[in-house]
């Protein structure tokens, strides 16, 4: 049997979305900062408007270029065993989401800001967890270099991780050769065999790509970097009021996004995140586990799978303020809506607040989610070896399966989930133990079992002297 899936689309309705896309791209237009782009864009075809920095796109550019972007991409780990396909049908992959500035003691409900020791440690952490496929650069230092920090982040994660490495850090283009030194450094072969390290690039909502950002991400993908192009819309604000208008919005920014780097890198490899946000017009905060955002994430989806393209979704998300009912309750929901709508990819673990801070509970927690909603995925096909007919009959009624080898080999091999951290058994078993608590001891157990893939001296050596000679290049120093 093929996977469960949901398409909230109909083919009629798909073509009506795409219409409305395509008529925003060609009669209201991106802004776009970047000169060289924008003359990129004239070349091609589209009407720009150099004053005004505005770029109208024909649909016919939008089409030729949908066809050069790859359906199926690779992501590659320092370490190999960590390398994933993704794309076309390619198994889930996991990731943690982003980005926070701030730590929960999930004990004391202390907030304190994030320092490099934290960095250090969380990286190793999801590093350790088999649940989580690759990393965002979750978290980041408030005291951190404005200059240099974004680098610094970077240059953490790879050293503490083996696995690939999304850093959704906005580069300048000065960053971008220290950037690559380092990355090749670690990765010991040039990016376009080794990709160990992709960047998300986000256009500013509503419809316009700023200028260094840009020209920096498009650089990075002339390299061998693949971009995650993430639009995020949020309704009500740098969105339209709407599932479906911040829809087109987003879809907007995404096509103009493969416009601009398949224009830029012909065939250069691209995923997207095909989600938005929404916003709490009494408090002008962003919204990211309210059902609205599941339900624009689904829309998204089905336009992005019907583009062909390698997708992200928006996952365990929540605005609860600890790892809680709430956390739970709201990031399964926008998983399980993410996952059963087809996405490649789900943004998953670790933050809280409206991804702000930054919960070790919730870390371990949300790898629960995750493997629960894996199982939703994993369907057998419909024979005698699955459906067991020799036990039924030779059980017949009344009588029951347990001393039956299929219940004992399908135990063993996971037929029936087991959580890591969930509470099942008796309720004498769990009294007085709270998920947090337990959660808090899954993460030293996981992390002291963890025997982390090596970088080499050399190549953390070359890749530290790259961030160094660029920090002192600065005046900013290493911190």
């Amino acid at each position: 049997m093929a996977p469960p899936r949901v398409d909230c689309l109909s083919a009629a309705e798909k073509d009506a979305l795409y219409q409305r896309v395509l008529h925003v791209l060609e009669h209201v237009g991106v802004g776009v900062g970047s000169t060289s782009v924008l003359r990129l864009l004239a070349e091609a075809g589209a009407q720009v408007d150099g004053e005004r920095r505005l770029a109208k796109l024909p649909p016919e550019l939008v089409e030729s270029c949908l066809k050069t972007a790859p359906g199926q991409i690779r992501l590659a780990g320092r370490d190999p065993a960590h390398d994933l396909v993704v794309g076309a049908g390619s198994p889930l992959a996991c990731t943690t989401d982003g980005m926070a500035t701030t730590v929960l003691d999930d004990l004391t409900g202390e907030v304190r800001g994030a320092t490099r020791a934290d960095l250090a440690y969380y990286f190793g952490l999801f590093d350790a967890l088999p649940e989580l496929d690759f990393i965002w650069t979750t978290l980041t230092g408030p005291d951190f270099d404005p200059v240099t920090g974004g680098l610094e982040t970077d240059l953490i994660a790879l050293e503490s991780t083996s696995k690939h490495v999304q850093s959704i850090v906005a580069h300048s283009p000065e960053q971008v050769p220290p950037l690559l030194e380092m990355l090749e450094s670690i990765a010991g072969a040039p990016l376009r065999e080794r990709p160990i390290y992709s960047s998300l690039h986000c256009p500013v909502s509503p419809l316009q790509f700023e200028s260094d950002k840009l020209d920096a991400s498009i650089e990075l993908a002339r390299h061998g970097v693949p971009v995650n192009i993430h639009p995020l819309p949020l309704m009500g604000s740098t969105g339209p009021m709407s599932i479906l208008g911040s829809a087109v919005t987003g879809i907007a920014e995404l096509l103009a996004g493969i416009v601009i780097f398949q224009l830029a890198a012909p065939g250069c490899a691209l995923t997207v995140v095909a989600t938005g946000g929404a916003t709490d017009l009494r408090t002008g905060g962003y919204l990211c586990g309210a059902p609205e955002v599941a339900l624009l994430d689904m829309v998204c989806l089905s336009m992005s799978k019907h583009f062909g393209l390698p997708s992200m979704g928006s996952g365990i998300s929540t605005e609860a303020k600890a790892a809680n009912f709430q956390a739970g309750a709201e990031g399964a929901i926008t998983a399980m809506a993410t996952v059963l709508a087809g996405a490649d990819m789900l943004v998953s673990a670790g933050l809280l607040d409206s991804v702000q801070t930054i919960s070790t509970a919730k870390v371990m927690l949300d790898c629960d989610t995750i493997g629960s909603v894996r199982r939703l995925l994993r369907l057998p096909a419909v024979d005698d070896a699955s459906t067991l007919l020799d036990d039924i009959a030779a059980v017949g009624p009344g009588g029951h399966f347990l001393g039956r080898r299929s219940s004992r080999e399908g135990s063993r091999r996971g037929e029936i989930w087991r959580p890591s951290v969930f509470q099942r058994g008796s309720l004498s078993e769990f009294a007085g133990r709270s998920l947090v608590s337990d959660a808090l001891e899954r993460a030293e157990a996981v992390l002291a079992a963890h025997v982390p893939t090596p970088i080499p001296d050399d190549a953390r050596r070359e890749a530290r002297a790259a961030f160094e000679r660029y920090a002192r290049g600065t005046g900013t120093g290493t911190g």
